[in-house]
């Protein structure tokens, strides 16, 4: 009786051993996680101004012709840092110039970073990591008729 009491305190043990190890195993690896420390919107074309708080503001015109097509498809083009982030995957907002969602029979951004103009109309686009860092970039867009 008291061998197996001993060897019941022992397995205990042990259990107790790898428990604990396995646990605080899995919280030391989310400290080597990478997160986005930055988000940057790379488009070619983009006029940045920046004002006199030092906030920089950048935008870029894109031109639609309602003769050639329905719609315009533009591409965003986006910088995550460090490369080797452990999830570099972007979520896509579009306000209008009151800051509310843009209506998607106006203009809709796929999650490839496709953005779709059904109209001439001007966006704010914020581009957001989903890593919980938080980083954002943000982009007026400005859609535009075609000059003739």
């Amino acid at each position: 009786m008291r061998k197996s009491v001993l060897f019941l305190v022992g397995i205990l043990y042990l259990v107790s051993i790898v428990v604990v190890t396995f646990f605080g195993m899995q919280a030391r690896m989310d400290q080597f996680k990478k997160y986005v420390t930055s988000v940057e919107i790379i488009n070619d074309g983009i006029s940045k101004k920046t004002d006199e708080n030092g906030v920089e503001t950048k935008t870029i015109t894109i031109r639609f012709s309602s003769k050639d097509s329905t719609e315009v498809s533009f591409y965003i083009q986006t910088k995550v840092l460090p490369e080797d982030a452990f999830n570099k995957t972007l979520s896509y907002t579009l306000l209008d110039s009151n800051g509310d969602p843009v209506p998607e029979a106006d203009a809709r951004v796929l999650s490839d970073g496709r953005i779709t103009f059904a109209k001439t109309m001007t966006v704010t686009l914020i581009v957001s990591s989903t890593d919980g860092s938080n980083k954002t970039d943000t982009i007026k867009i400005r859609c535009r008729a075609a000059s003739s």
